[in-house]
C-alpha cells in the first residue's frame, strides 16, 4: 500500500524554507573554534578536564538548541512571567547564599555542578519585556518606559549585590537596545545615556569633560528642541554629573581608583591589575597576519595570560592563527548578530521581534566588551566570549538562545 504523500514530507523544522541554516552552522563553527581554543589554552597545563567538561556542556546545549527550535513559539511567551519570577528568586538566593568564587557569589552549586542564575535571568528578562510590549504598550508613555526599566533594574540590583558588574553592564546595555528597537522617545533615552557618557569621559581630564558637556547641550537644545523646562532639567543633570565625577572618584577606595587608572593606562600596574591586558595584547599582536600555528603560541603555551580559557580566550586563536583567524571569528559573530537583527525585522509579532533583538543585543554586547577588554579599550569586568569562553552556564544559555532564534525564524509568519 503506498504511503500518503503527506507522510513523506520533511518535518516543518527541516524544511529548507524554515530551517535557519545560517544561525545553525555559524553557531556550530563558533563552538568548534571554542573547543580548539580551550584545548590549546589548557594543553600545556595538562588541564584536559576543562576541555572534556566543555564538550559535555556543548553536547547538552546543542540538544537543547534543537529542542528550543522545535517548540511552539507561543510557549516562550506563556512562560515569560513565571520564568522571570523564578530567575529573580534564584538571584536573591545566590546574592546571599551563593557559592563564593574569586570574591563573587554568582554561582549555585549542586554537587559538582554549578551554574549562574544571571544567565537564566538574561533570557527571562527579554521574554518578559517582549510579553509586556506584545500587549501594544506605547513607549512614548513614561509609565511604560519605567515598567520596562524596572524589569531590567531589579535583576541588575541583585547582580550587583553578588557583585558581578560585568553582567550588570550587559543587562543595562540590552535595556537600551530594546528601548531603542521598540520606539522609545529618543529625548528620554538621551536624558539617561548622555549623563553616563559624560561621567565616563570626565575621567579622561578637563578637556573631554568640557567637550562632552557642550555636545550634550547641543543635542538637547538644538537636536531635540523639546519643552524648555525639560531641556534645561536634562542639561542640568549633565552639568551636575560632569562636575561631580571627580568628587566621587576622590572618595572611592584606593583599589577602585587603581582599576580605573589601569583602564586608562594598563602600564601603570604592569604586574598587577594591568597584567592580563598587557599580556593579552602581546599575544594578539605576536600572532601577526597568519599566526604561529596551532599549539605553537608562545604566550598561550607558556600561560602568560592567567586563565586564558575564560575571559581572554580570543588571545589564543589570535596568536595561533593570526589576524586572519581573528577576522574569521569576528565575521562569524557578525553573521549570527546580524541574523538576529534580520529575524527581528522579519517576524510578525512584537514578542518575537523583541526577543530576537534582545538575543542579538546580548551577543553584540558580549563580543564588543570582551574584545574591548582584550585590547585594553574597556575595563576588565569579567565578560565571557559567547560560544567560545570556558563555562557551562554561559555556553548552555547561548546555545538555547540560538535555538530560540531559529524557532523565531521558523515561525516568522506567525502573528500572536
Amino acid at each position: 500500500m503506498p504511503v500518503p504523500r503527506k507522510q513523506l514530507e520533511l518535518p516543518d523544522m527541516l524544511d529548507r524554507k524554515n530551517f535557519d541554516i545560517t544561525t545553525f552552522f555559524s553557531v556550530l563553527l563558533l563552538v568548534t573554534a571554542g573547543f580548539l581554543a580551550i584545548y590549546s589554552a589548557t594543553y600545556a597545563a595538562n588541564m584536559n578536564n576543562r576541555f572534556g567538561s566543555q564538550l559535555l556542556f556543548a553536547g547538552i546545549g546543542i540538544a537543547g538548541m534543537i529542542v528550543m527550535a522545535m517548540l511552539p513559539v507561543r510557549w516562550f511567551q506563556a512562560i515569560a512571567y513565571p520564568l522571570y519570577g523564578i530567575s529573580i528568586a534564584l538571584l536573591i538566593f545566590v546574592a546571599f547564599q551563593g557559592k563564593l568564587v574569586y570574591g563573587h557569589r554568582s554561582w549555585i552549586a549542586i554537587g559538582s555542578f554549578q551554574f549562574q542564575p544571571s544567565e537564566i535571568a538574561k533570557l527571562a528578562t527579554i521574554f518578559t519585556i517582549g510579553a509586556f510590549l506584545n500587549k501594544g504598550r506605547d513607549l512614548r508613555d513614561i509609565k511604560n518606559i519605567l515598567i520596562v526599566c524596572g524589569l531590567v533594574l531589579l535583576p541588575i540590583a541583585l547582580i550587583l549585590k553578588e557583585p558581578d558588574p560585568g553582567t550588570a553592564v550587559i543587562f543595562a546595555g540590552v535595556m537600551v537596545v530594546l528601548l531603542l528597537w521598540s520606539g522609545v522617545d529618543l529625548f528620554l533615552l538621551a536624558a539617561v545615556v548622555i549623563p553616563v557618557l559624560v561621567a565616563v569621559l570626565s575621567l579622561f581630564g578637563q578637556t573631554p569633560t568640557i567637550v562632552s558637556v557642550l555636545a550634550g547641550g547641543i543635542i538637547f537644545f538644538f537636536v531635540f528642541r523639546r519643552n524648555l523646562v525639560l531641556t534645561v532639567l536634562a542639561f542640568g543633570v549633565v552639568i551636575a554629573i560632569a562636575f561631580s565625577t571627580n568628587f566621587i572618584y576622590e572618595h572611592l577606595h584606593q583599589f577602585q581608583r587603581n582599576r580605573i587608572q589601569v583602564l586608562l593606562d594598563p602600564e601603570l600596574d604592569p604586574l598587577g591589575a594591568g597584567y592580563n591586558v598587557i599580556q593579552t595584547r602581546m599575544a594578539i599582536g605576536s600572532g601577526g597576519l597568519l599566526g604561529k600555528g596551532y599549539l605553537r603560541g608562545t604566550q598561550t603555551q607558556l600561560r602568560y595570560v592567567p586563565k586564558q580559557w575564560t575571559d581572554f580566550i580570543i588571545s589564543v586563536p589570535a596568536e595561533e592563527f593570526g589576524f586572519a583567524g581573528a577576522v574569521v571569528i569576528l565575521m562569524l559573530y557578525l553573521f549570527v548578530i546580524f541574523r538576529g537583527v534580520a529575524i527581528a525585522s522579519s517576524v510578525r509579532s512584537i514578542f518575537s521581534s523583541v526577543v530576537a533583538m534582545g538575543i542579538a543585543g546580548i551577543w553584540f554586547l558580549h563580543v564588543t566588551v570582551n574584545i574591548g577588554m582584550a585590547l585594553g579599550l574597556m575595563p576588565v569586568i569579567g565578560i565571557p566570549l559567547p560560544f567560545m569562553s570556558y563555562g557551562g552556564s554561559a555556553l548552555l544559555t547561548n546555545l538555547l538562545m540560538a535555538g530560540i532564534l531559529m524557532n523565531l525564524y521558523r515561525n516568522r509568519k506567525v502573528l500572536f
